[in-house]
């Protein structure tokens, strides 16, 4: 594990970083993209946004909630007392981000960008946006979760259930009420527990079917070894740095060939062990991700 003090390479420029990112891609052997929630809001999906907020949830808004942070805390922990308007929170929210929005364009340019290239996912992210991109699940390893599912509170069974249509028939049969039908409450089908969305939120997690490409991901991270490998970590910041923040700084350090680029609003640096192996971009990561795409030496500005 590296220091917590870090460092950005002031001395380049927007475009050199962007230059030197092309030619790593270009050049690479192998890439692995590791994508927190910061890569998923750059396509305009911001827990903390107001007007996404007042969009997806006018009723909640006018009740004084500002933004979907603000509610997901509000309605975190499901008991018998709130399940109604537990589900008649999350019932909307995951049919919005889950199955109302398309690929977002930043999901959409990193397959453009990729599109020849030997890679590997790994995602803390939880609302499918790289499948609807065109990414294949084979390639992904995202370990956290994901709103199409729902399993046991308990859990009594490591099955985890789609649920398009439990989501379906609670919004239908809601209306404009903030409270789902009390017949509509989702429940176990094995034991009768409440159901609850499939996400790592404490020790219930269902974790088993989002670790199936677990091998996969680990094989190739060890084949990639002696081969030129590029690291591309996008809107990763410190909620669970381990899972891909810290490995990928320590597979840039200990890796001969290893390079990293990461691209970040608010948590660009690097540790200086590793200053010359990165890349630092400290800009939007759609806008970046295009400027890679369609870099050329004559569209920048002397």
């Amino acid at each position: 594990m590296f220091s917590k003090e870090k460092t950005l390479k002031f001395t380049k420029t927007y475009w050199d970083n962007i230059r030197e990112a092309v030619e790593l891609i270009k050049n690479a052997d192998y890439v692995v993209i590791g994508a927190g929630s910061g890569f998923t809001a750059s396509g305009g999906i911001y827990y903390g946004d107001e007007e996404l907020f007042k969009k997806w949830f006018p009723k909640h808004y006018q009740m004084g909630f500002k933004n979907i942070l603000e509610m997901q805390s509000a309605f975190w922990d499901l008991t018998e007392k709130n399940v109604l308007s537990y589900w008649g929170y999350w019932a909307r929210h995951i049919q919005n981000i889950r199955y109302n929005t398309p690929a977002t364009k930043p999901y959409l340019t990193l397959m453009e960008l990729l599109k020849n290239k030997e890679y590997f996912i790994c995602s803390t992210n939880v609302e499918s946006q790289f499948e609807k991109a065109g990414f294949p699940i084979e390639k992904m390893f995202a370990p956290q979760g994901n709103y199409g599912l729902f399993q046991c509170s308990k859990p009594c069974t490591q099955e985890v259930y789609d649920n398009k249509e439990m989501i379906d028939k609670m919004i239908s049969n809601m209306g404009d009420s903030l409270k789902i039908k009390e017949e509509d409450i989702p429940r176990c089908p094995k034991c009768g527990e409440f159901l609850v969305p499939n996400l790592r939120v404490d020790d219930t997690f269902v974790q088993k079917p989002h670790f199936v490409n677990i091998s996969k991901y680990e094989k190739f991270i060890r084949d990639a070894k002696d081969k030129k490998l590029v690291l591309l970590e996008l809107g990763v910041g410190y909620n669970t740095p381990g899972i891909i923040r810290y490995p990928f700084e320590n597979i840039t350090n200990n890796y001969p060939f290893a390079n990293l680029i990461r691209i970040n609003m608010s948590a660009a640096g690097v540790p200086t062990e590793i200053e010359k192996k990165s890349v630092s971009i400290s800009e939007d990561i759609g806008k970046a991700l295009s400027d890679i795409l369609n870099y050329s030496h004559e569209n920048i500005e002397k």
